[in-house]
């Protein structure tokens, strides 16, 4: 019997790579060609950063937080020109150009921005997220540290992003029964896990009615245990639940 469960946790476990493994290798090849056709399409000082400037950690970004949630790179620009009044040009990471607001994705590293900033690199960023607000772009920022270390943190961001600026919801979202459908959208709403009590709250109703229906949503495979093992304490969205 023990021999059974270690071959069939065997299985699992390569399935799961293998699936891994598939993602990882649809990502290269989207990101290869969705890089070389805005190379391709530049000019100027934005093919000169596309060649130079774009590196590691913006690729990190779109790998660790953009990619799991949105699984496309469609509407989104990277090195993307911006005019302010007085003539200069800046240039965002990316720009995700849709209705109702654009949106500008930055990956900071913490010596770029911290460590080694005199006083003008400084004053010249704050310009720069001046002039990004100023162009009516909603603006996130990831550390590098944190793509790499907490890359759930990141996705959910990007999740929240999706949902409450372009309301963007799975159609099996909208499927579920109202008070689960609620208590999904807490759990992506909230940065740390949620528990019943925090459910109880959002919805109004008591342990007795939250209960059931947290179970069912993990029957669902919407939610999981985020701590506790005989007695689950916390709960989290799956990673595995995409926004497309």
């Amino acid at each position: 019997m023990k021999h059974t469960a270690l071959i069939l946790f065997g299985l699992g476990r390569l399935f799961f790579d293998e699936e891994r493994m598939n993602v990882d290798e649809r990502f290269e090849t989207e990101y290869s060609a969705w890089l070389a056709k805005h190379i391709r399409e530049s000019r100027g000082e934005r093919l000169r950063r596309l060649k130079t400037r774009h590196g590691f950690g913006e690729k990190l970004l779109l790998q660790q937080a953009w990619w799991p949630i949105v699984a496309n790179l469609d509407f989104l620009y990277p090195e993307y020109e911006v005019i302010a009044p007085d003539g200069k040009y800046y240039y965002p990471d990316f720009v995700y150009l849709r209705s109702p607001q654009p949106t500008c994705l930055e990956a900071d590293s913490f010596s770029s921005h911290a460590r080694d900033a005199d006083r003008h690199t400084f004053s010249r960023g704050l310009d720069r997220q001046n002039e990004i607000e100023f162009a009516n772009c909603h603006i996130l920022r990831f550390s590098i540290d944190k793509l790499k270390e907490d890359p759930l943190s990141c996705q959910q961001h990007i999740r929240r992003m999706m949902e409450q600026w372009y309301g963007e919801e799975q159609p099996d979202l909208l499927a579920l029964p109202l008070y689960q459908r609620e208590i999904v959208r807490l759990a992506i709403r909230s940065i740390a896990p949620i528990t019943i009590a925090m459910a109880c709250e959002c919805l109004g109703k008591k342990r007795n009615f939250v209960y059931p229906q947290i179970n069912e949503l993990v029957k669902k495979n919407w939610l999981e245990p985020a701590s506790g093992t005989h007695r689950i304490r916390s709960y989290r969205l799956v990673s595995r639940r995409f926004v497309h």
